[in-house]
């Protein structure tokens, strides 16, 4: 609806603009014209100055409606103009106005009327101009204007296609950035009903793991209390991280999907067999892993997982390159995940990456869910493709 109604003030704010133009064009033509007729002794002009007043007013005042009455316009202006003209009057403005009138036609009458220009013009020719070179009227004096008549009327043609070319391209443009929008907003959806399906699953894990530890701590409270007092901080430790897990659950949108995976949620463990997947696809794949290696929340995990799994489909199916670079950081407070191809020469990740879009919207989506960042674009040497995502670290979570 905004779009809409900023398209309409728009446009009546370009109808304001061409009319006050318009305005000033008739002011000009009809002032001149007026100074002429009234300066001129009475006796000059036949039928009087107050017939040929009139005459001024009938071929300028159309031009005020001449782009949304075209042919009605010209049409009284080649009237008003040829009484004017036969009357003896010798003003060049009915001239000025019939050639606006004539563009006019060409470039706001519609299509089946447009072709009265070239019929005027080929009246005139017929029966004003013709008798005039038998007349003994030189020919550079009468031929070239038929040529600019009809280039004017040409132009105005020209200008129409233009104007109705350049409207197709914008409601095209449009329309695709409509699609794109909306593709964007199916792929976040989808992107985060996958992500929900997979935190209940690790939600679901962590219960499971604490009715286990539950059940095996109720049968020791008796015989060894220690191993008792073991379980239950185990269970007060998976309960924080389900919860935890179960608050981003709870923040998703999702839907219901009778075909949701069941399979267990990969981890960072299994990076080095996702390289070696990889590496049998063709590119050298280099995989390094700094800093002391630990077990992370689930939901980081798979988050990481995921976000290499998906640079490196980029990287597929995408660059033409041999050499991936694969980086892992464990930092104290964060988990940095770096993936970068070589950028051999036609590699085009960049273009058709984030071009395509969807790949990148899940990445940022899931690194989002944890409160992360993600930066995707070309290296700073300008030399291939990089994605670099960083996951905060919960030491507690609750």
């Amino acid at each position: 609806m905004a779009e809409l109604w900023d398209r309409y003030r728009q446009d009546m704010q370009r109808s304001r603009l061409l009319l006050f133009l318009d305005v000033i064009v008739v002011a000009a033509l009809a002032l001149s014209a007026m100074v002429q007729v009234w300066q001129a002794p009475e006796s000059s002009w036949a039928g009087g100055r107050a017939v040929h007043t009139v005459l001024i007013a009938a071929f300028t005042l159309p031009l005020l409606v001449r782009r949304r009455f075209a042919v009605t316009a010209f049409v009284s202006i080649v009237a008003a103009a040829w009484v004017q003209l036969e009357l003896g009057g010798d003003l060049g403005q009915p001239f000025f106005a019939a050639v606006i009138g004539l563009y006019s036609v060409g470039s706001h009458a519609p299509a089946p009327q447009t072709f009265v220009g070239p019929a005027a013009i080929a009246l005139q020719v017929a029966f004003v101009d013709v008798p005039r070179l038998r007349d003994g009227a030189p020919v550079d004096e009468v031929v070239p204007a038929w040529f600019i008549l009809i280039g004017i009327w040409a132009f105005g043609r020209w200008m129409r296609h233009r104007a109705h070319e350049s409207l197709v391209l914008a409601e095209r443009a449009q329309a695709a950035e409509r699609d794109a929008q909306q593709q964007a907003s199916r792929a976040v959806a989808e992107e985060r009903a996958r992500i929900a399906r997979e935190l209940h699953d690790l939600v679901a894990h962590s219960i499971g793991v604490m009715v286990i530890q539950a059940q095996g701590a109720q049968r020791a409270i008796e015989t060894d209390p220690e191993l008792a007092r073991a379980a239950l901080s185990s269970i007060e430790s998976t309960g924080r991280t389900g919860m935890g897990e179960m608050r981003r659950l709870l923040g998703l949108l999702t839907t219901a999907d009778k075909d949701a995976d069941t399979m267990p949620q990969p981890t960072l463990k299994e990076i080095p067999d996702l390289v070696a997947r990889v590496r049998e696809a063709g590119p050298q794949v280099e995989l390094a892993v700094e800093g002391t290696v630990r077990d992370l929340q689930p939901g980081v995990e798979l988050t990481g997982y995921r976000v290499v799994q998906e640079a490196m489909t980029n990287v597929l199916k995408h660059a033409r390159t041999s050499t991936v670079e694969v980086r892992i950081r464990y930092q104290p407070d964060s988990l940095d995940i770096e993936v970068r191809d070589c950028g051999h020469e036609g590699s085009d990740v960049a273009a058709s990456a984030e071009k395509g879009g969807h790949g990148l919207v899940g990445m940022r989506e899931r690194v989002g869910l944890y409160g992360g960042t993600l930066r995707t674009g070309s290296r700073p040497d300008g030399k291939g493709f990089m994605v670099h995502a960083r996951l905060p670290l919960d030491r507690h979570p609750a």
